[in-house]
């Protein structure tokens, strides 16, 4: 048997490794995915061994930018937005992935959104957000601004980051913070800053329906959480690592089963 696995800290609130286990029995594949919760000092000791004992490996925060100097060699998606979440290890050779953008554009189709000519807020400046700003600015023509804790203090793709006072007139924001993910309740913009009628995009899925969704929703604007995010950077693993296509309906199915068990 082999095995693949999630690290990031914290990794508690994720449900990869119950969905991607039973996906295993569903496919015959003698594997099992886990869940690492890695401090900081492990990461570089973390690679090494995994050259050897893995067949592949998912990544969260906060560890997508410092991973790719651990790594053999990037996709062009990693290269360009300094950000890798996914591993693929061939012969002690660790290839990067970015799934993220699989993700992200699986998000955007699924519910019918459409950044073109849109003002959008993206919250965060960590290794997702740089990814949907990467996604959105290589699909749509857009006018994207980026919120930071700490504004200034650097740019993304030219893009200089700003504070929470400068946050104005916007169609969409989404948030790339991890604030909200169960059993935090944290919000990413305060909630008089909130439009009536936006679209709101949060990248957590568990709760489905954050504190900042539910927000959006009473402020009659789209609430969008971030299942299906999560489902596409789900096949975009599968098909990287184990060289299986699963398809959406299936993957859907079983990520609901195992949320509802949470």
């Amino acid at each position: 048997m082999n095995f693949s696995a999630l690290i990031g800290n914290p990794v508690g609130h994720s449900i990869g490794q119950d969905i991607y286990n039973s996906l295993f029995m569903d496919y015959g594949i003698d594997s099992m995915y886990i869940a690492i919760d890695l401090h900081r000092k492990n990461l570089p000791r973390f690679f090494d061994l995994s050259r050897g004992n893995i067949e592949g490996f998912n990544i969260t925060a906060p560890y997508k930018e410092e991973s790719i100097q651990f790594i053999d060699y990037a996709d062009k998606i990693v290269s360009d937005t300094g950000s890798v979440n996914l591993v693929k290890n061939q012969g002690g050779k660790l290839y990067g992935y970015n799934s993220d953008y699989a993700g992200f554009m699986m998000l955007a189709r699924k519910n019918n959104i459409d950044f073109s000519g849109k003002n959008v807020i993206i919250m965060g400046t960590g290794g997702a957000a740089r990814t949907v700003a990467y996604s959105i600015m290589q699909n749509y023509n857009s006018n994207i601004s980026i919120v930071s804790r700490n504004p200034g203090e650097k740019k993304i793709y030219g893009i200089a980051t700003t504070g929470y006072n400068d946050i104005k007139e916007y169609d969409i924001i989404i948030n790339c913070t991890p604030l909200g993910t169960f059993p935090d309740t944290g919000m990413p913009i305060p909630e008089n800053m909130i439009h009536n009628g936006i679209t709101g995009i949060d990248l957590v899925y568990n709760p489905s329906r954050t504190p900042f969704l539910k927000i959006v929703e009473k402020s009659g604007g789209i609430p969008v959480n971030g299942e299906d995010m999560f489902i596409g950077q789900g096949i975009e693993t599968l098909k990287k690592i184990y060289g299986i296509t699963v398809d959406y309906e299936k993957f859907y199915d079983i990520f609901h089963e195992n949320l509802r068990s949470k």
